[in-house]
């Protein structure tokens, strides 16, 4: 028969007994903490992808800046267009000048072979000319291939018409083909001024560009930096506020599962019965 005393004498079962519950509760709390760190880690990783992405990185510059810099590099690519075919026409004037010597040469030793083979040469320079597109670059002078290209350098005149030559037997004498030969240096060197003042005028409008597309470049650079900024700081905050979670889960448990523990040792043993207490006494 079991009475009052066997109640309260069982206080180290009943104390076993709530450590034992306490104790099962870990494993439980464990895998439902697992499970839910996992979730937890997924939209972490979610949100830092999404915060770590590049394509906005651009929101946060100017769109004026990014206007500018697409203007400059355009106009840039326009320039080395232009320079590389005045620069081949500077030289293909250059080649035509070595030639027209060859051609007065020729003409003063009565060398007609000679002369036809310089002749040609000139021509076949002409074909390699190009008529610049200055609209694009803001440089519209006319520099005098067009008209090369159309009739020549060194040409002959019948009545109205003006014509390439293309041997010393166009020419009605050494008079006319020494005239005709002069003229091309005199137009030769007209061209060459303008194809060199059209190079410098070329050059100084790259150096500007250059600059300030750098200068572009570097704000644009400057923005999209403290845009990286930004998103570091946001990663960081956002590692910080999920780790909160999970420690904050993490203690709550255990600050239960020791409350419970403290609290089955207070109801169950017997050294917490107060001294001459009615069941002091009976213990």
């Amino acid at each position: 028969m079991v009475g009052v005393v066997d109640i309260f004498s069982s206080g180290n079962f009943a104390a076993g007994l709530s450590s034992i519950g306490t104790a099962s509760a870990r494993p439980t709390f464990e895998l439902q903490f697992n499970q839910l760190q996992n979730t937890i880690i997924d939209q972490l990783n979610s949100k830092i992808e999404k915060a770590s992405s590049d394509s906005g990185l651009n929101n946060n510059v100017d769109a004026f800046l990014i206007g500018t810099e697409k203007k400059l590099s355009k106009f840039q690519n326009n320039l080395i267009d232009f320079n590389f075919d005045n620069n081949r026409n500077i030289n293909a004037v250059g080649e035509m000048a070595r030639q027209l010597d060859v051609m007065d040469a020729a003409l003063a030793a009565g060398k007609t072979s000679d002369f036809n083979t310089a002749l040609e040469r000139v021509n076949g320079t002409i074909a390699k000319t190009t008529v610049t597109n200055g609209t694009t670059v803001g440089i519209f002078i006319s520099d005098g291939i067009e008209s090369v290209r159309r009739r020549g350098l060194v040409s002959v005149t019948n009545g109205a018409t003006v014509t390439k030559a293309t041997k010393y037997a166009d020419f009605a004498d050494l008079t006319s083909a020494q005239n005709a030969v002069a003229a091309g240096r005199a137009e030769i060197g007209k061209i060459a001024q303008v194809l060199l003042l059209k190079a410098e005028s070329a050059e100084k409008l790259r150096t500007n560009t250059e600059t300030k597309l750098n200068a572009t470049i570097l704000q644009i650079q400057a923005a999209q930096i403290a845009a990286q900024a930004d998103k570091a700081t946001e990663i960081a905050k956002i590692r910080e506020n999920y780790s909160q979670l999970l420690n904050a889960i993490s203690l709550s448990f255990e600050v239960s599962s020791g409350m419970a523990d403290r609290l089955a040792a207070g109801l169950f043993s017997p050294n917490s019965v107060p001294a001459g207490s009615a069941v002091n006494i009976l213990l």
